[in-house]
C-alpha cells in the first residue's frame, strides 16, 4: 500500500515515543500501537494482519482494557471501509479535523509557481533579495547540534505563549541524533554563518515524504517559505507528494498550511469500541 499519513512513519513513532508514552505489540499478526495524550490512552488502527482476523484482534484489545470502552484514533477513510466489512458492529465515527494531514504536490512546493502560490513566491523573492548570500546545507552529524540548539531556543521563546511547544525539544533531538538509522533527511539555512532555519523529514512510502519539523526565525521575512522551498526542491526530488502533517487545531498553523493549497487532506476519524 502507498501510505501517505504521518502515523505510518517509523520515525514519527520513534521521535515522539517519550511524549506520547508509546507502546506496541503484535496481536494475531497485526501491529498494535498504544499512545497517551492529555492523560488519555488510545489505540491506532491495526496495521497489517489479515482482515478476517480483525474481530479477534479487537476482542484481544477488549480483554486488555478489561472489557471497558476504549478509543481508536487516526482511523482513515480506507480503514473505515475495511472496518465496515469486517467489523460491522462499529458504526459511529467522529471527524478529528485537528489531526488531518495536509498533503501537497512536491513540484508545487519546490517551484511556488502558479497563481495560487503567487504570494508565497513573493515572500521567497523578498527573502532572496534581502539575503542573496544565504547558505543552504543538508543536515549532517557535523551541523545537527547547531540545529538542536536553535530549535531549543526557538521552542523556549515560543513557550512563553504556547507551553505545549516544549514537547518538540525531545523529538528534535531524537530525530537529528538518529538521522542515519531513521533515514531522515534534513536541511538548514544560514545567514552570516548562523543557523536561522532548519527542517527534517522522512519517506513514508514510494511516492510520499513527511516533514516532521520546521523551524525558522519569524523576524526574517520569507524565511519559512525559503526553508520549505529549498528543502523540498533539494532533498526530495524522488517523491510526488509532501505531507506537512496536521495543524493540531491551532488557528495560525491552520491558516499557514491552508495557504499552500494542499492537493488533498488525509482525513482521520475516532471511534469508541465498547
Amino acid at each position: 500500500m502507498d501510505y501517505h499519513a504521518a502515523e505510518c512513519c517509523f520515525g514519527t513513532l520513534f521521535i515522539w515515543r517519550k511524549f506520547f508514552d508509546t507502546y506496541w505489540a503484535v496481536v494475531h499478526g497485526s501491529l498494535i500501537i498504544k499512545v497517551t495524550s492529555g492523560g488519555k490512552s488510545f489505540i491506532l488502527p491495526p496495521f497489517g494482519g489479515v482482515n478476517e482476523d480483525l474481530p479477534i484482534v479487537i476482542e484481544s484489545l477488549r480483554e486488555y482494557f478489561g472489557h471497558k470502552p476504549f478509543e481508536l484514533h487516526g482511523v482513515y477513510e480506507s480503514t473505515i471501509e475495511r472496518f465496515r466489512r469486517y467489523l460491522p458492529a462499529i458504526t459511529e465515527y467522529t471527524e478529528d479535523r485537528d489531526n488531518w494531514d495536509y498533503v501537497y504536490l512536491r513540484d508545487n512546493l519546490a517551484s511556488l509557481s502558479g497563481r495560487k502560490l503567487h504570494s508565497k513566491k513573493n515572500h521567497y523573492n523578498a527573502f532572496i533579495k534581502e539575503h542573496p548570500d544565504f547558505v543552504y546545507e543538508p543536515i549532517t552529524p557535523a551541523n545537527a547540534e547547531e540545529c538542536i540548539a536553535f530549535g531549543r531556543a526557538w521552542d523556549d521563546n515560543r513557550a512563553l505563549t504556547d507551553p505545549t511547544i516544549l514537547s518538540e525539544e525531545s523529538a528534535i533531538e531524537e530525530g537529528l541524533r538518529n538521522m542515519e538509522a531513521l533515514q531522515i533527511r534534513g536541511g538548514l539555512i544560514r545567514l552570516d554563518g548562523q543557523v536561522k532555519a532548519f527542517t527534517f523529514g522522512e519517506r513514508v512510502s514510494e511516492h510520499t515524504a513527511v516533514v516532521h519539523i520546521e523551524k525558522a526565525d519569524p523576524e526574517i521575512r520569507g524565511l519559512f517559505t525559503a526553508i520549505n522551498k529549498e528543502f523540498v526542491s533539494r532533498a526530495w526530488t524522488d517523491v510526488t507528494y509532501i505531507n506537512r502533517e496536521e495543524d493540531m487545531g491551532k488557528p495560525g498553523m491552520r491558516k499557514a498550511k491552508e495557504s499552500y493549497h494542499p492537493e488533498f487532506m488525509i482525513k482521520k476519524y475516532n471511534t469508541i469500541i465498547s
